[in-house]
């Protein structure tokens, strides 16, 4: 007797935890956040133009008007907002605000992990990146001369807590000349 109601309890217990538990975390699946292209609001950029001013100084009034930003909802609250701005010819830097709507606790810059013996240009910053619908990711190139015939390539996907996590790093140093699609630059992270 004893026996029988431990197993139903159990399986009562586990039933319950299935349900609780989101199916995409059980599977492994990436976050596909929903994304709110193009929006408009100067208040907003007002709100964390110092962090943006702190690590990319740059018109970026000008950028928000020609552009606006991009908001991705995570769900539960949780929302990053992309802000990108250029002072060169070739590439766009876009950073990553994290904030909890409705919440007390001040909104951050994302920070980026990369791989080591990369150079970096900062830690907070991803250059042309785009949300690649195939890939259920942020990413990213840097041309590092007007040829594109070097440079970096990042594939960034979210935590449910709002983060990015480094799924893929490639990397092209020798400027040859030669072009080569980003995609099938040399394969750093992760490693083979």
């Amino acid at each position: 007797m004893f026996q029988s109601v431990s197993r139903k309890i159990a399986h009562l217990f586990s039933v319950a935890l299935f349900l609780v538990i989101p199916l995409p975390a059980l599977a492994g699946a990436p976050i596909e956040p929903v994304l709110y292209p193009n929006l408009h609001d100067k208040a907003e950029l007002d709100r964390h133009l110092h962090l943006l001013n702190q690590i990319y100084p740059c018109d970026w009034h000008d950028a928000h008007t020609r552009s606006g930003y991009n908001l991705y909802d995570l769900g539960n609250g949780i929302q990053v907002l992309e802000f990108s701005c250029t002072v060169g010819l070739h590439n766009l830097a876009n950073l990553y605000i994290r904030r909890i709507k409705g919440s007390k606790q001040p909104a951050q810059l994302i920070a980026l992990r990369r791989p080591k013996g990369q150079p970096v240009t900062s830690q907070y910053i991803l250059f042309n990146s785009f949300w690649d619908l195939n890939r259920g990711a942020l990413t990213s190139f840097t041309v590092d001369r007007g040829l594109s015939d070097c440079g970096s390539f990042e594939v960034h996907r979210f935590t449910s807590d709002g983060y990015l996590e480094l799924i893929e790093y490639r990397a092209k140093r020798n400027c040859d000349g030669k072009f080569r699609e980003p995609t099938d630059y040399p394969l750093i992270y992760p490693a083979m």
